[in-house]
């Protein structure tokens, strides 16, 4: 059983595109092992790509530059959640690998997460002592989206995520 809760979305589908099945928590325990690899590391990328290319200006009502619209926070940060459980997902899949370059992947995971933690804190991204992220729903009702937009559409954090993923993705066929 998971250390993480999934809010189940068109959002977090979206992200496992080929792969909808394993975007529930209750088909992952027959997948293998090297399906939930893939699965989990191609949504991850490209839950990545979407927080990086949202257009966090178009959240925004039409009457004033400055606000937010409610229908604006509450798909960004449905988009938010998706992409937090996608990274809970790759984790889970990756730490309980039965490779060892992908559990070690696994930690850099983490590793990279804890480099980051005190910027992404301030954007009310946190992560519990086992490594898995959470995503405050208050935090995006107070913070601009811009401000999100500032902080992750160039993020160093995605980055050096998307980095590591794409080494778990590659390490799946010759690992597993």
């Amino acid at each position: 059983m998971s250390s993480f809760t999934v809010t189940n979305s068109w959002y977090l589908r979206n992200n496992y595109k080929s792969n909808q099945s394993l975007s529930k928590q209750t088909n992952r325990s027959e997948a293998s092992e090297a399906s939930l690899s893939e699965a989990d590391s191609s949504a991850l990328k490209k839950a990545i790509r979407g927080l990086r290319n949202y257009k966090y200006e178009d959240a925004k009502k039409v009457s004033s530059k400055d606000t937010d619209s409610v229908l604006g926070k509450s798909k960004f940060y449905s988009t938010l959640k998706a992409f937090a459980d996608t990274y809970n997902y790759t984790l889970e899949s990756s730490s309980t690998s039965s490779s060892s370059d992908i559990k070690r992947l696994s930690k850099k995971m983490k590793s990279i997460a804890s480099k980051y933690s005190e910027e992404l804190d301030e954007l009310g991204v946190t992560f519990d002592k086992k490594g898995y992220m959470q995503v405050s729903a208050s935090a995006v009702d107070t913070i601009k989206l811009s401000t999100y937009g500032e902080k992750l559409g160039e993020s160093e954090f995605l980055d050096d995520l998307e980095k590591n993923t794409q080494k778990i993705y590659r390490r799946i066929d010759t690992a597993l």
